[in-house]
């Protein structure tokens, strides 16, 4: 134990048994004060807001003491381990800077991750977002060490998060993370632009194209479409999609999967279908090189007219999971679309 330890008195998180946000700083501090080289690691739950709204608090809470019991039998004695935040986790590796080794531990943390099993929430992969920063290569402050390592994190987040991000300040030095006000303004300004490309003239059909063009782009999603029951009606395919053959998939398959609250069926890796039993809905994802796929039902009252989807097609070593924001805009689109049908008595085939 580290005489940090022993000499001062620590405070421990409650929840997760890890160390308090104000005891990692502190120790941070007193290894730049002695001069001890170290690695200052920020790691964020992705998606926990999902989580949380879909499966409540009780399991919510669960799920951040199982992820902090598995990162603290992976480091060890290696680091210390710390919580901030709701989802948010330190971990200080003193003595340990070496590129390679860094990289080693942070790929077995997000292996481990995406391997947990907890069955309150069986058909959800559980990833990680991680930023790094080291004394002295990149700050002589705790304050400036912890800005590098926020600046990584945000550059893992916008990458796709589940991957980890080791800061160079070549790379990432101009990165300027956006607060909380900044978020909430742009999620507002992504849901204005919703309704605008849908509503900006009478010809619906023209908007849905626009609308895909535009969240394809910004979110680089690899296929969007639109079901009714028999068939895809307009579709989206990204340039990079690795594949571009998508084909109509049964509604039958998608709502016995269904979030019957939601009205959403949101799958992060397709493996969870195996895992689950869902061999025949996961059999017709795979042919099509889906490896995560997000449904939104396109519903009024009591009138459905079809399904909003969207697939991702990365390879078998990667996972893409979806932004808490970019299912709600999914969500948001879809039931704009089915209000403008409702309203003008069109019908989806008929655009």
């Amino acid at each position: 134990m580290d005489s940090f330890f022993i000499e001062n008195e620590v405070k421990i998180d409650l929840l997760t048994k890890a160390y308090t946000k104000e005891s990692i700083l502190a120790y941070a501090s007193f290894l730049i004060e002695k001069e001890q080289p170290f690695t200052f690691v920020m790691l964020n739950l992705d998606n926990f807001t999902y989580i949380k709204d879909t499966f409540g608090s009780e399991i919510a809470h669960k799920v951040l003491n199982d992820v902090s019991g598995e990162i603290r039998d992976i480091i060890e004695e290696q680091g210390v381990f710390g919580r901030g935040g709701e989802d948010e986790f330190y971990i200080i590796f003193k003595g340990l800077t070496e590129y390679d080794s860094l990289w080693s531990v942070c790929h077995t943390i997000l292996v481990k991750i995406n391997e947990l099993q907890l069955p309150e929430i069986a058909e959800q992969t559980l990833t990680l977002t991680i930023g790094l920063s080291r004394y002295p290569d990149n700050a002589e402050t705790t304050e400036d060490l912890q800005t590098c390592a926020e600046k990584a994190l945000y550059r893992g987040k916008t990458k796709g998060r589940n991957c980890f991000v080791i800061y160079i300040p070549e790379k990432h030095a101009n990165i300027m993370p956006k607060d909380e006000k900044q978020r909430a303004l742009g999620a507002m300004s992504l849901h204005s632009n919703v309704f605008r490309f849908l509503t900006a003239n009478d010809d619906l059909r023209m908007g849905i194209i626009t609308l895909f063009n535009f969240i394809s782009s910004y979110f680089e999603v690899d296929h969007l479409c639109i079901q009714t029951e028999k068939k895809i009606c307009m579709q989206k395919i990204h340039p990079r999609s690795k594949t571009k053959d998508f084909r109509y998939i049964r509604h039958d398959l998608i709502r016995s999967n269904m979030n019957k609250l939601t009205e959403v069926l949101y799958i992060s890796d397709i493996k969870n279908l195996i895992r689950a039993h869902h061999d025949e809905l996961y059999r017709v994802l795979a042919e099509q090189g889906i490896s995560s796929t997000c449904f939104c039902e396109i519903s009024y009252r009591n009138e459905v007219y079809g399904m909003l989807r969207a697939d991702m097609t990365c390879s078998e070593n990667e996972t893409r999971m979806w932004r808490y924001s970019e299912m709600d805009l999914l969500l948001t689109a879809a039931k704009t679309i089915a209000l403008i049908l409702h309203y003008t008595g069109k019908k989806i085939d008929n655009l």
